[in-house]
């Protein structure tokens, strides 16, 4: 990224004393601790990911559907509701309820998930078989990010019809 713009304010010494401590827990200078303070807001309100460019192999199209999730090959057969938060043809970002404790296993590939849910305007439900490639807990909810895998043509038509329209 090419930093040439200066950008220079006023503020309180307790607010600077308060930003040295950050940067120095970080190990990071005054000025990129601002710096990913700003990004994180930005990244908060959503106006920074209009700035990005998408990296992605597919472009990803926002929705909110109610979804079954169950680990593959574990010995709880118990199913997890959570929400499907968006889809591309590559995969899909869910989330579940903060008590849902979920890592991806050291070999990627035992590591499965299987997600149920119906595409908006659909009554077919789609079952997809996804490896996690990341996972995101916080508070309130984890979030993970699977890639598809082992998808039925009948499943895989459907979401490519959804997502080109």
């Amino acid at each position: 990224m090419n930093k040439n713009i200066t950008i220079c304010f006023r503020t309180s010494e307790d607010l600077r004393n308060a930003l040295e401590v950050i940067s120095k827990a970080e190990r990071r200078s005054l000025s990129g601790t601002i710096e990913n303070i700003l990004y994180r807001h930005l990244e908060d309100k959503k106006e920074y990911k209009q700035m990005r460019e998408d990296k992605r192999r597919f472009p990803r199209k926002s929705v909110a559907v109610p979804a079954l999730i169950s680990e593959l090959g574990s010995t709880d057969a118990t199913m997890q509701a959570g929400i499907v938060l968006d889809l591309s043809l590559g995969g899909l970002q869910i989330s579940l309820p903060d008590n849902y404790q979920y890592e991806i296993r050291e070999n990627r590939e035992t590591s499965r998930i299987s997600v149920v849910f119906t595409l908006p305007d659909s009554k077919r439900p789609l079952a997809m078989q996804c490896v996690p490639k990341r996972v995101y807990p916080s508070d309130r909810e984890t979030r993970i990010g699977a890639s598809f895998i082992d998808t039925d043509f009948a499943s895989q038509q459907a979401l490519q019809s959804y997502l080109v329209h």
